[in-house]
C-alpha cells in the first residue's frame, strides 16, 4: 500500500509513531473496496471479518478509520480496510 499510496501510509505512520512503521509499510493493497469505492482500500483479501474499527488521528483530525480483524482476546490480526475520511483526494491507485 506504500507504493500505492505513500502520502497517506506516511501520515497513518506519524499518527501511530515509530513502533508501527513496519506495519504499514508493509500492508498489501487489495484495491478498493467494491462496496463502498474510494475512498475505502482494502488491505486483506475480499471477505477478511472486520469486527473493530479505530480512528487515526493526525494533528487533532481524524484522517482515516482502520478496520480490524481481532481474535477472541481483541488481539489485532489484521488491518483489513483502510477508508480515508479527511476528504483527501487519493487519485486512481496506479494498480488494481
Amino acid at each position: 500500500m506504500a507504493d500505492v499510496f505513500p502520502e497517506l501510509v506516511s501520515d497513518i505512520v506519524r499518527a501511530f509513531g515509530g513502533p508501527f512503521t513496519d506495519t504499514f509499510q508493509q500492508l498489501l493493497f487489495y484495491g478498493v473496496c467494491p462496496s463502498h469505492g474510494l475512498p475505502c482500500l482494502m488491505t486483506a483479501p475480499p471477505g477478511t471479518p472486520c469486527p473493530a474499527i479505530t480512528e487515526v488521528e493526525l494533528d487533532g483530525e481524524t484522517i482515516a478509520l482502520l478496520y480490524l480483524d481481532v481474535d477472541a482476546s481483541q488481539s489485532v490480526r489484521t488491518i483489513t480496510h483502510v477508508e480515508v475520511v479527511d476528504g483527501r483526494d487519493l487519485g486512481a491507485p496506479d494498480r488494481p
